[in-house]
């Protein structure tokens, strides 16, 4: 379960195109899915995330493996859980005064 943390001050959300195309020579364009569900990522970002919060994130990071473990997400701004993994690095930048700006992205499994 995610940790109880400061909520992001940003979250960019991707929504896959997993459509297959082919086009023939005709002009015409044949479509279908190539995967029966469609994954989103989000991409979220803390500005000045107070330390304590930054060190309880790294933690859940680190438990979680990187990308390894999936968990339970709740985006806050749908109010729905998800389930989801890690996606790349956790990026930590010290600001002042104990503050981090912080990156990372997670994908539903």
């Amino acid at each position: 379960m995610w940790p109880d943390i400061q909520l992001p001050s940003g979250i960019e959300e991707t929504t896959p195109d997993v459509a297959i195309r082919s086009e023939f020579d005709d002009g015409s364009v044949l479509t279908r899915p190539r995967y029966s569900r469609m994954r989103r990522t989000w991409s979220l970002t803390w500005a000045n995330l107070i330390g304590a919060d930054y060190r309880t994130l790294r933690t859940f990071y680190e438990v979680q493996k990187g990308g390894s473990l999936s968990f339970t997400w709740n985006n806050p701004l749908e109010n729905q859980n998800f389930i989801v993994r890690f996606n790349g690095n956790l990026t930590a930048k010290y600001t002042d005064s104990d503050c981090w700006n912080i990156t990372l992205k997670i994908e539903e499994v």
